[in-house]
Parts: C-alpha cells; sequence; structure tokens
C-alpha cells in the first residue's frame, strides 16, 4: 500500500515537486530564522507499546527491525533531505550493524530525494554528526568511509585528543571535523546546539536516536517536533533481563503538571501495517486556566467541549 495522507496543518514552504508532493503533501518548517540554535525534529519508529528497540538481540537492534516498512524508509529519506545535519549518539551509530556489519553511513538512498535535496534546495552533502563523551570510536564503519556523506564529531575537550589519536591511525587524511563543547564527558547539548547554528549555518538539524540523547534534548527543551513512524506490533519485554528494550523518551518522568505535550501536525498511514504521525512541541499546559477559558466559549463553540473532557 502507498503511503496516504489522513490531516495536514504543516506549513507549505518547500518547493516539492510534483511527483514528492502527490506522495506527502504540502511542507515546511514555522519560521526559525530568529532562533539561536537549530529548529532540532526528531524521527523515531516505534511498537503500539513504545518500544524502539529489539536492543539484547545482538546485530538485530536497528530500527529497520521495528519498521519493516518501505513507506517509513522514504520518509527517512524525506526527512534527511530537508534537514541541514543529523544528529545521533555514538550507541546508536554501534548499534546499526548494517547488511555487512560494516554500518550504515545514513545517506539519502532515495535518488530522486537525493537530487531535490541537491539541486532544488542546493544542500550540501549531508552532515552526519555522533555525539560521544566516551571517545572509543571505530572508524572503519562505512560513515566514516562514505563519499555520500559528511562524517562530524562532537565531543569534549577531555576526548578530543583521544578521538584525534585513533583519527590519525585509522584515517591519514584526518578528514573528520570535530565540534568541542564541555569538558569531562559530558557535552552540554545546549551549548553545542548553539554552536553548530552560529558557527556553523546549521539551521534545521535531525535527531535520529538514541533514547537517552532524545531524552536529553527533551527535558532541556530543545526539541522542536517529532516524527513518529507507528508499527503496528508489540516488541514486549527484553528476552534478556537487564538490558531494556527502550522507548524514544529514555528516562524521563513528569507529573500531569509538568508533561509536555504536542500538537498534531499531520497523519500519515500505509496499509495495513503503519501510521505515520508529526507533532510539534508545545509544553506543559495550564488545564485549570483552558477549563476557565473554555467556559466562556458560546454555545455551539468548536472549543468549548474538548478542553474540558481531557483528563
Amino acid at each position: 500500500m502507498t503511503l496516504q495522507l489522513c490531516f495536514t496543518a504543516s506549513e507549505d514552504v518547500f518547493p516539492l515537486s510534483p511527483a514528492i508532493r502527490d506522495r506527502y503533501g504540502p511542507f515546511g518548517f514555522p519560521r526559525h530564522e530568529l532562533m539561536d540554535r537549530p529548529y532540532v525534529s526528531s524521527n523515531f519508529v516505534m511498537g503500539l507499546d513504545g518500544r524502539v528497540s529489539f536492543r539484547e538481540l545482538r546485530g538485530r537492534a536497528g530500527g529497520k527491525e521495528v519498521s519493516r516498512s518501505i513507506e517509513d524508509r522514504w520518509l527517512m529519506d524525506f526527512l534527511r533531505a530537508h534537514h541541514d545535519a543529523q544528529l545521533m549518539g555514538a550507541t546508536t551509530m554501534r548499534e546499526e550493524p548494517g547488511l555487512n556489519r560494516e554500518g550504515w553511513d545514513f545517506a539519502i538512498d532515495d535518488d530522486e530525494l537525493r537530487r531535490y535535496r541537491q539541486e532544488t534546495l542546493k544542500l550540501d552533502r549531508q552532515k552526519i554528526i555522533i555525539i560521544t563523551g566516551a571517545g572509543g570510536m571505530d572508524f572503519s564503519l562505512r560513515l566514516f568511509n562514505s563519499p555520500r556523506v559528511e562524517p562530524w564529531i562532537l565531543t569534549t575537550a577531555d576526548t578530543e585528543p583521544k578521538l584525534q589519536s585513533q583519527i590519525n591511525k585509522a584515517l591519514p587524511s584526518g578528514a573528520i571535523r570535530i565540534v568541542i563543547v564541555g569538558e569531562g564527558a559530558h557535552v552540554d547539548l545546549k551549548a553545542a546546539l548553539k554552536i553548530l547554528r552560529q558557527d556553523y549555518g546549521i539551521q534545521t538539524l535531525l535527531c535520529e536516536g538514541g533514547p537517552t540523547l532524545y531524552g536529553e534534548l527533551l527535558s532541556r527543551h530543545l526539541i522542536d517536533e517529532e516524527f513518529r513512524t507507528i508499527s503496528l506490533q508489540v516488541l514486549g519485554d527484553s528476552t534478556i533481563p537487564g538490558i531494556a528494550r527502550p522507548t524514544p523518551y529514555g528516562t524521563l518522568s513528569y507529573t500531569p503538571e509538568t508533561a509536555p505535550w504536542f500538537t498534531l501536525v499531520s497523519i500519515h498511514y500505509a496499509l495495513p501495517y503503519h501510521a505515520f504521525f508529526r507533532y510539534r512541541y508545545l509544553g506543559p499546559r495550564n488545564f485549570k486556566t483552558q477549563r476557565a477559558q473554555s467556559s466562556k466559549q458560546q454555545p455551539g463553540s468548536p472549543f468549548g467541549a474538548g478542553v474540558e473532557d481531557i483528563r
């Protein structure tokens, strides 16, 4: 079943070709010229129980095992085409073994979307930014040797010498940009995003995992919107005690008063197994204020009942 548009309230900003627009519908981001950091999206596939990975199953921890959808693969390329760079944690990179266990380069595979990015949007090669506070990278992985992408590393001042030594041994050209933010083993994400925008001109950033990285971004109010593929399966608990199958939100914990809300931007589906949601960060909601406002609505108002009924 091909991708079907069910609902959209998206901005219509990007100059999509007729073929791409016919497949996806309108697409755009809110204006973000005045932001001091990139506009940050995230993309995950998850099962009906919210879990995103068969993490404990060696060689099968990647999102492809959860998705198994050609529409999801196309949407991943679609999102990558519209972002200046992609951000992911080093653990997520290592858990994606690829077909030959050399890893993925996380590049756009769809020829039409790759041409659209290059020729229409005039964007450079995809920047794949790996964040690590510990180092210990495997520079033989495909990511660091692919002509299709430009690998970057985001790390700390203490870890940079170790990484640079590894790069010098594994890659004679040393052609990997290292961005240094923070000390010890902790990368200051808020400061890092400001540097990516102000020093390197990255205006849109796509977070592709993992849950720990995404959870920290969300907890620091650094997520602007989410793309979620819902694969209509239940992953269940781990088969190995002590190795949890994660959700996109890591170990975040909220109360009803602090829980962040999102507003719906679009819904797509591909029968019979997949739904695709896009929603935008709103933050905590004040229901007392909203109930007071809803009581003032005139009878018949479309806003009078919905807020009051939320529990």
